[in-house]
């Protein structure tokens, strides 16, 4: 099993993986967001949550707001895992940066993952649908993130809660508007792209995925919103990552 790193949660030890799946949670979320997903997925896939500062157990280090930078450090503490056959799998502002780490690794001649899968997230070149949240208000945070759904009323309710979740929160959507493509030739991984049909990223910001790669992409669109991967589709989107890594039998 791999040891685990401050940016680094293994979620399950399994000794004859012949795939790590590291996993990209999204803005304001922390690694937790994947703990159900070994019970869920074969026994041959070995899940590796990333997890960002500035939250969980890292909630004493800086956040990250600029996007070159946090790949570039995601890229470096990431790097030891980068090997043998892996895959990176990213929601929203994480697949942004799982998409960034990919294009590093191309960089810097490390090996190419196996597949990148992108979720609930729009593709190089598309226009924010809601530029300048990394300077929002905690009250238009709150409201942005009713708006959204995935975050019970009683979260939004609870000021010592709250506390916890604005801050990195607001920084992490700094960071996703700070992206810039990181350049270089395009991807030669095959890239799966999940969403929700009711989610606010549209059906033509999904498909600019299919120009950033030269190795296939696909595109599937599951029931729900923003976070479809919870509920109602948890199951379904599960289903389609063990398809498209194409290993094992599921527990």
């Amino acid at each position: 099993m791999p040891v685990a790193t401050p940016w680094v949660r293994p979620l399950a030890a399994r000794p004859n993986a012949r795939l790590h799946l590291l996993c990209f949670h999204p803005a304001g979320g922390g690694p937790s967001l994947f703990r159900d997903w070994p019970t869920a997925l074969p026994t041959d896939i070995e899940v590796l949550a990333v997890h960002l500062p500035g939250r969980e157990t890292r909630l004493d280090d800086p956040c990250l707001t600029d996007y070159q930078d946090a790949v570039e450090q995601l890229h470096t503490a990431l790097r030891p895992f980068l090997n043998g056959s892996y895959a990176l799998f990213g929601h929203s502002l994480g697949g942004l940066l799982a998409y960034g780490v990919a294009k590093a690794a191309a960089r810097h001649g490390d090996p190419a993952p196996a597949r990148l899968l992108v979720s609930g997230c729009a593709g190089p070149g598309s226009t924010p649908a809601k530029p300048g949240r990394g300077t929002w208000t905690d009250a238009e945070l709150i409201e942005g993130l009713r708006e959204m759904g995935g975050t019970p009323e009683e979260i939004l309710a609870d000021r010592m809660l709250l506390d916890l979740i604005l801050p990195p929160l607001r920084a992490d959507y700094a960071l996703y508007d700070s992206f810039a493509e990181p350049g270089g030739p395009p991807l030669d991984c095959p890239v799966s792209v999940l969403g929700g049909e009711d989610d606010h990223v549209s059906l033509p910001d999904l498909r600019r995925w299919s120009a950033t790669t030269g190795g296939g992409s696909s595109l599937r669109l599951f029931p729900g919103g923003h976070f479809f991967l919870l509920d109602p589709s948890a199951d379904a989107v599960l289903t389609a990552v063990t398809a498209d890594l194409g290993v094992g039998t599921s527990v």
